[in-house]
């Protein structure tokens, strides 16, 4: 169920300091954050069916009860593509499709660029089991799905019970215990207390508005999906599956073969692999971390005895928590997050999924144990409490306990978590089976736990520091897979794909002939993370942008988000560089009207570069200190900002903001 961690807490970070209270769960940005991060709005494209692409078959009815109509897009659709929305009504029991209550999958069909694309085109299948596909796409879309379009048409839709789909199987009971438990001094069997009685609550409301929560598994998602491919008319298509979606995948695979072109399998989770294998999994995560750092010198010798100190750390905030105030990055709300030894370790197991997040994890290791700084752990614990918006738990409870959990017996998975007692029995999977033991949907058929065989060329992806689908998940998918192709990345967490770069040009490369492994020589320059260490000089590198009308330096590593925005992957700072019309003077009076700072900018002195005389600045945004600088030019004027928190702001302040200024000019200026 993880969301990128670095994509969405930049994106709102940069949105300023409030975000429009709405029943809508889709985040809308702050007033200015659409022109400075490229943002969609609800009206940069009216959301109505797009035109066909000519290279797409014509659309033919759906053998079965299923049907396709196209409607208005239900989020803001992103600029400059060309999408079709619609709705595909499918009976909620396939096997007694008689008594008329359907289920409603919303789906977006995004056109290609390419003036003549291939007919097959390429279906994401979403992870969890529960992740809402759609309602998040306005954060993630420019970095993880636009590069799709320049060959095929590219079709995103919500499983069954997920994001805009209906029924909803969300369960808020779940997400505000989540945030309840924030300030709560709990270890990890009251924890599991609290969330199956909250998770059964939601489990008698749905039953309650007559939701039959056996029909929402694997299998009735793939008897969807076929079902999709048939209402559009396609004669074969291309999945891509992430995480859960892989299982997804195989199991398409196994039931509906005739209709699959070839399978990208990005983080692996194969059917015959089981819950009892979680503790040890997380186990292989934390290791592959604490001696990647003690393998890479530089790491090592700023933060020796990782695994040690790590531990140690554990068992001091179980002793004696500490008690921080977080911002939740979608409403701007302020909260207390209290941070004991079992929440540590919970929160490196979900920040390794994050390949950029990764290499910050020595650093703040020792930080949070020698200095007292949690500054990044309690934005990860926010992060991922407040993704739960964008999750459906009553989907991943259906199709889980009916899928994988009770493969295995109570004892079987309290026995696997007693293997490794300095967890804190926070992987104990046997609570999972608790709740699955009355989520009440029965245990799957033999077939549902057995290895998928199958002669569809596959794409097998694995990253080497994923904490839940470990690279031999994905070696034991291949094994049964006749034409699979196996690749393991040594710097990257879960969801490797969606990272860009190697991985998606060797997708690309894959998709272009499944029949022949793909051009892999981009693997050869791939090592390990690259560890962030304290004192370590942030190199710059130059760029020109056109559009923009500038030229200057910006960090090297950090992720464009947009037009002259640049963000850390750690979510913990960015920095802008743009040029607007008009004086200085009113660009910062705009600046302050149409961002909802924390506070009026107060002056704080000028800095003179060989062009320009910077008049500064200082504000905060959420919390975050913020330093502006605006310079005029010719009847504009050059704004710099940088977003950065106390514990790093006087360092990114000296290395980036600083040289910043004394790169940047407008191109044309002698």
């Amino acid at each position: 169920m993880h969301l990128r961690f670095a994509l969405l807490i930049i994106a709102l970070l940069l949105s300023a300091c409030t975000l429009p209270s709405s029943s809508n769960p889709t985040p809308t940005l702050a007033p200015g954050a659409e022109e400075l991060l490229g943002a969609p709005t609800a009206t940069s494209i009216p959301p109505t069916a797009a035109p066909a692409s000519t290279a797409a078959p014509a659309p033919s009815p759906a053998p079965s009860a299923a049907r396709y109509e196209t409607a208005p897009c239900e989020f803001p659709v992103p600029a400059e593509v060309s999408v079709e929305c619609g709705w595909l009504s499918v009976p909620e029991n396939r096997a007694s499709p008689q008594n008329g209550r359907e289920v409603r999958l919303h789906v977006a069909i995004f056109r290609s660029t390419h003036p003549n694309p291939p007919p097959d085109p390429i279906v994401y299948l979403e992870g969890g089991p529960g992740v809402d596909a759609l309602e998040r796409l306005p954060l993630v879309f420019d970095i993880w799905f636009r590069p799709f379009l320049a060959n095929r048409d590219f079709i995103l839709y919500d499983q069954r019970g997920t994001g805009y789909s209906t029924p909803s199987l969300a369960c808020p009971e779940l997400t505000q215990l989540s945030f309840d438990m924030l300030p709560m001094d709990i270890r990890a069997g009251e924890s599991s207390r609290l969330w199956k009685e909250a998770a059964l609550k939601c489990r008698a409301r749905l039953a309650a508005e007559g939701i039959d929560l056996k029909q929402y598994n694997t299998p009735t998602n793939a008897a969807d999906l076929e079902d999709l491919r048939l209402a559009l008319g396609y004669e074969q298509w291309n999945l891509i599956g992430s995480s859960y979606g892989t299982r997804l995948a195989l199991t398409a695979m196994r039931e509906y073969p005739q209709g699959i072109r070839s399978v990208v399998l990005d983080s692996t989770r194969p059917p015959q692999i089981n819950e009892s294998q979680t503790p040890a999994d997380a186990e292989r995560a934390f290791q592959t971390l604490f001696r990647g750092c003690a393998a890479d010198p530089t790491c090592n010798a700023a933060y020796p005895d990782l695994e040690r100190v790590f531990y140690d750390l554990v068992e001091q905030l179980n002793t004696k928590p500490v008690t921080l105030p977080g911002i939740d990055s979608f409403t701007g709300r302020t909260y207390q997050v209290l941070i004991n030894g079992d929440t540590m370790i919970s929160t490196l197991f979900q920040a390794m999924y994050s390949t950029e997040i990764i290499p910050l994890l020595p650093r703040a290791i020792y930080d949070a144990a020698r200095r007292g700084e949690f500054d990044l752990w309690v934005r990860l614990i926010m992060n991922n409490v407040s993704q739960s918006d964008y999750f459906s738990y009553g989907v991943m409870y259906s199709s889980r306990c009916y899928d994988e959990i009770l493969f295995e017996t109570r004892e079987e998975l309290a026995r696997a978590d007693e293997a490794f007692p300095h967890q804190q029995d926070v992987f104990d999977m046997a609570s999972f089976w608790d709740i699955c033991d009355a989520w009440g949907v029965g245990s799957a058929p033999p077939v549902e736990n057995q290895p998928v065989r199958s002669a569809i060329p596959a794409l097998i992806l694995a990253g080497a520091y994923d904490p839940a689908t470990p690279p031999d998940d994905g070696r034991a998918a291949a094994a049964t897979l006749q034409n699979g192709f196996f690749f393991e990345f040594p710097a990257s967490g879960h969801g490797v794909v969606l990272d860009g770069g190697c991985p998606l040009s060797i997708a690309f490369a894959f998709l272009d002939n499944p029949q022949r492994k793909p051009d892999a020589t981009c693997m050869a320059q791939l090592e390990g993370p690259a560890f962030d260490v304290e004192g370590v000089a942030v190199r710059l590198i130059p760029f020109r942008d056109s559009e923009l009308g500038i030229t200057g330096v910006w960090p090297q590593g950090w992720t464009n988000f947009g037009p002259g925005v640049y963000g850390r992957p750690s979510g913990d700072a960015a920095i802008v560089q743009i040029l607007m019309p008009g004086s200085a003077l009113e660009t910062l009076v705009r600046l302050s009207s149409r961002f909802n700072l924390d506070r009026e900018p107060e002056a704080a002195g000028e800095h003179v570069s060989e062009r320009y005389t910077w008049q500064l600045y200082t504000t905060t945004i959420r919390g975050q200190p913020t330093d502006i600088a605006l310079a005029e030019d010719r009847g504009r004027s050059l704004l710099v900002m940088l977003i950065s928190e106390s514990g790093n702001r006087d360092e990114l302040y000296d290395q980036v903001f600083i040289p910043s200024l004394d790169a940047l000019r407008v191109i044309g200026t002698p």
